[in-house]
Order: C-alpha cells, then sequence, then structure tokens
C-alpha cells in the first residue's frame, strides 16, 4: 500500500488539468457567443427599407400579419399592372396632370425605367436614382395633409336561391329592348327592391343578405361561397350614375357605425330602421363573376385582387383609389402613421376610383382580403404625405446629364 499516495497524486493532476482544459473551452465559448450577439443586428429594433417595405407596429390577425413578407411579387405585379393598362390605351393618348401633359410613350418609358431600377439596384441606390427619373411632386390641398383611409375586398357567404335572410340578389348589368322607354340603368335603388324590376331587366348572380349587399357595393367587389362551397367573385361593372349617401346620415342614435360588426348587430335589433337607411342610398352597383382558378393558391388569391377601374387589376397594399385628376397607373409614394402602423414613403399606384374619393387630398389604400384586414382598413382613417411620381420630359433628361457631365469639370 505504500504506492497508494503517489496514485492520488497522479489523479488528483489529471483532474485538476481537465477541470482548467473544461474551464478553457467555457469561458472560450462564452466569449465567442458574446461576440457574436454584439455582431449580430439586434432582433428589437424595427427594420425599414426606405420606399419599398412598410413596418407594422401590430396587426389583428396572423395571417394578416404574415402578408407583408412578400413584398417584392406585389411591386413587380402592380407596377405589372400600371405598365399593361398604358399598354393598351390608344398610341395618341395623352395623360394629363397640373397644367403639364405627358404622351403615352414618355408614361410608359418612366415606368419602365422604374422596373428596370427595382430590378437592378439596392433600395438606397433606388431612393437615389428615383428622383433623376420622375418628378416628385407632394399633393397638399389647401385643407391640409391629405386624408388616406383603406379598403379590402368583402369575404360573404351567398345561396343560389331566394331564401331565409338571403333575400337581396346581386346583379348583373341591366338590359333593356329599344322599345323602352325608359333606361333600368339609371333607375334608383328602391325600384331594385322589386323582384319584377330584377326579375325584367337582369339576372342575379347570388342572393346574399342586405348588410352584405351593402359592403360589396360599397367596397366593389366581393369574394363569395356559396352552400356548395363554390367559390367566385364578384366585381364592379356598372352604376345607376346617382351619388352616393352613406346610411350612417339615417342611423344617428341606432349605430355607433357603420363597421360590419357593428352593422350586422344593428339590424338584428333594429332592421326595419337599418333596412330604410340602406335603401335610401340612391346608388346602385351592379355587378359581373368572376371564376377562380381552382389552381390558384390561396397566397397568389391574397395578392392579387378584383379589377380596379379601367381593367387594372388590384394589388394589395400597392394599389390606391384616388380622385380622377391624378392619372390611372401612375406612381406614388405614400406615407401616414396611424395607431396600428405605419409607412414611409412606400411606393402605391393608382389602380382605381371610387365615388366618394374625391380631390387630390383623398387617397383609399388598397389592403386586400385577408383575415383581419376588415378591422384594420374600418380603424384607418389618418392624414399622411403623398407624393406623385411625374415622369421627366425627355428634354430634362438630357439637360440633367449635361448638369452632371459639367459637375465633373
Amino acid at each position: 500500500m505504500a504506492g497508494e499516495p503517489a496514485v492520488t497524486s497522479k489523479m488528483y493532476l489529471r483532474t485538476c488539468h481537465w477541470i482548467k482544459i473544461s474551464l478553457l473551452v467555457f469561458v472560450l465559448y462564452w466569449l465567442s457567443a458574446a461576440t457574436e450577439e454584439l455582431n449580430s443586428e439586434p432582433t428589437n429594433i424595427e427594420k425599414r427599407s426606405g420606399i419599398f417595405t412598410d413596418s407594422k407596429k401590430k396587426q389583428t390577425s396572423v395571417s394578416f400579419a404574415s402578408n407583408h413578407f412578400s413584398q417584392d411579387i406585389r411591386l413587380d405585379s402592380a407596377l405589372n399592372e400600371s405598365i399593361l393598362y398604358f399598354k393598351r390605351t390608344p398610341k395618341d393618348s395623352k395623360f394629363r396632370f397640373a397644367q403639364t401633359e405627358y404622351s403615352k410613350e414618355e408614361v410608359l418609358q418612366s415606368l419602365e425605367e422604374l422596373q428596370q431600377l427595382i430590378h437592378d439596384n439596392t433600395n438606397e441606390e433606388i431612393q437615389n436614382k428615383i428622383q433623376k427619373h420622375f418628378h416628385l411632386m407632394e399633393l397638399s390641398p389647401a385643407e391640409g395633409p391629405p386624408t388616406i383611409t383603406g379598403y379590402y375586398e368583402v369575404r360573404i357567404y351567398g345561396k343560389t336561391k331566394r331564401e331565409g335572410e338571403f333575400q337581396y340578389p346581386a346583379l348583373s348589368p341591366p338590359t333593356s329592348d329599344s322599345l323602352s322607354v325608359e333606361n333600368p340603368k339609371f333607375f334608383p335603388r328602391e325600384r331594385w327592391k322589386e323582384k319584377s324590376t330584377w326579375e325584367k331587366y337582369s339576372k342575379p348572380i347570388i342572393f346574399i343578405r342586405l348588410t352584405d349587399l351593402h359592403l360589396a357595393q360599397l367596397e366593389g367587389s366581393a369574394l363569395v361561397q356559396t352552400e356548395t362551397n363554390e367559390r367566385f367573385r364578384i366585381n364592379y361593372a356598372a352604376d345607376n350614375g346617382k351619388d352616393y349617401i352613406s346610411p350612417s346620415v339615417f342611423l344617428k342614435g341606432i349605430c355607433p357605425s357603420l363597421k360590419p360588426y357593428h352593422l350586422s348587430d344593428c339590424i338584428q335589433k333594429k332592421p326595419k330602421e337599418v333596412s330604410d337607411a340602406i335603401f335610401k342610398n340612391p346608388r346602385y352597383i351592379f355587378f359581373e363573376r368572376e371564376s377562380l382558378s381552382s389552381s390558384k393558391s390561396k397566397s397568389a388569391e391574397s395578392v392579387f385582387g378584383p379589377f380596379g377601374s379601367q381593367g387594372i387589376r388590384l394589388v394589395s397594399f400597392r394599389s390606391v383609389a384616388m380622385d380622377k385628376e391624378v392619372p390611372l397607373g401612375f406612381p406614388v409614394l405614400l406615407s401616414f402613421q396611424s395607431k396600428d402602423w405605419s409607412l414611409n414613403h412606400h411606393l402605391v399606384f393608382v389602380h382605381d376610383r371610387g365615388n366618394a374619393i374625391s380631390g387630390v387630398g383623398r387617397l383609399d389604400y388598397y389592403l386586400g382580403n385577408e383575415n383581419g384586414v376588415e378591422e384594420v382598413a374600418n380603424n384607418l382613417l389618418t392624414k399622411g404625405k403623398v407624393i406623385l411620381l411625374l415622369p421627366k420630359k425627355k428634354n430634362e433628361k438630357q439637360l440633367d446629364k449635361e448638369n452632371k457631365s459639367n459637375e465633373k469639370f
């Protein structure tokens, strides 16, 4: 047993050596992790990437929040819709804003240059170069900063036969023979309550609830699902030429607001008052049915919406409705801040009109059809900044080039 202390001593030394190595490895790992954390980008800081990305502070649902991770396809699609629209116009078409007139060629060239910029440059480079291709005109009406609202595509349930609360047809545009004294297209809303009228002059596409008909006509389209699980879209096709009067005028003290959930609740409690208020709005919208491709994915359906004005397909978060004074198809930089979210120089395109969108101080932002979008759209009412991108004339571009060349000397 005389050799036992020596063995114990060796074991002790080995153990100490192992502990030292373990401590060294741990320290090196900790230093590496700390260095990596310092070098990494903080995850709790809101990212902003200039004019082509919007930043969301909060959302009302997961599906709506995740709608913003594919901005490139939306931007490309919206820009392409503008280009296709101008290509469809006659060769000698002119587009005017303020005192300046632009040819089809000038507008198309500017949009195609913008398309090239987006594809070939970083966001920072795009911001620098965009001013070389466009005049940036901020729209500042006398009454103050522009008013920004939101709209969306309604999702509704309908039935192929008239029954229960599904009493109200979404009608196709009316037709009449040459012998008719009156044109049914201009009938006020009250006339279209009568079954004899729509059976004679029109065809029902689907039967829906009165509040859903109001929403579909207000927004200009709706995604419909029937009792057989068939899905299709109804798009704006025509109107009776009358001005819109909001039912809220006649519902003071009855409904807290015209938000869908308030309206649905109100019509249950006060059916006559709400029905009368809706029918006092003389404006009536007719629809056309659009089949949805069975191969179209839900993500594509959330990006591409109904038709806006002049056959332009609306693109969620990239299409806006503005006054007729602002030419269709033109690009706009949109900025605003609301309690839900904010945008900073977000690139959008004028793809739609609206009966209630009057004056250059009004902009309606299309938010798509995803779950939760209804509440966000209904709550969006704020002031903002709207900058219209106007094409530079050929001689202006040449002058810019010469000035740049002179700066080098």
